[in-house]
């Protein structure tokens, strides 16, 4: 421990042993019965074969922090006056084919309700490592939702209002023709309010073209009465065990 110290005190270059002695340290003590009620929106993105195991347990962990939920549940409890205990509601973004193969069949096997906010427009090109939309049909049969995660996943702070508003519009109008269901749920890329979209714009556009919640990457946890197009969500990796889940429900 005195090596880990000596480390941490000379610039904290040893980024992975510093990221997990400050989860340690800011946790200690915390207990997921301390938590308020509220719903908490966790994202993730790609999953490694390695990972399977670990993302099994951390479904399990998770239990101890709040009941699983779907989307449309957490909307429904988000609409009342006051929620009753702690929600979480799993989302993957970008449509990985790591997420798909590997996550899916846990999240089925298991009964967990989740979203995966997909780009039609990588899936169109057959980009590598994100899934296509045979694989897209599969998750929304097997009780996955499909969302939009733009058409072709630009930033749209930096679109004039048409562009954004066809990145909306024609992402959700695509999914919907190959999957023969509604698209109701957006993330956004990236997330963030002013670099990554105009709060003033994009979550009226969203609106606009049909969607039900606008979902952002801010990290906190939803309360009763909160605003459906500016949810937060709180970044999540599949590998990460009871500290690190510890300090993600602690922020």
């Amino acid at each position: 421990m005195s090596s880990a110290i000596t480390r941490l005190r000379h610039g904290l270059r040893d980024v992975p042993l510093a990221r997990a002695l400050t989860v340690r340290l800011r946790t200690a003590g915390w207990r997921p019965s301390g938590a308020a009620d509220g719903i908490v929106f966790l994202f993730y993105h790609d999953m490694r074969a390695s990972e399977r195991h670990a993302f099994a347990e951390q479904l399990h962990r998770l239990r101890d922090f709040g009941d699983l939920v779907g989307v449309e549940d957490a909307l429904a409890l988000l609409a009342d006056e006051r929620i009753d205990g702690r929600h979480i509601c799993l989302t993957f973004d970008d449509g990985y084919r790591g997420a798909y193969h590997y996550a899916a069949p846990i999240l089925a096997a298991r009964g967990v309700p989740a979203a995966f906010f997909v780009v039609p427009g990588w899936m169109d090109e057959g980009r590598p490592g994100i899934i296509g939309w045979d694989e897209a049909r599969y998750l929304a049969v097997s009780g996955i939702e499909v969302g939009s995660h733009t058409l072709t996943h630009r930033r749209l702070a930096e679109l004039d209002a048409a562009e954004a508003a066809q990145e909306l519009a024609a992402s959700r109008a695509r999914i919907e023709a190959e999957l023969g269901r509604p698209c109701r749920y957006f993330a956004c890329p990236w997330g963030q309010p002013g670099a990554d979209y105009r709060a003033e714009r994009e979550p009226a556009l969203a609106r606009a073209a049909g969607y039900q919640c606008f979902l952002t990457t801010l990290p906190s946890r939803a309360s009763a009465g909160a605003d459906p197009w500016s949810l937060p969500r709180v970044r999540m990796e599949p590998g990460w065990g009871a500290a690190e889940l510890r300090y993600a429900f602690s922020r």
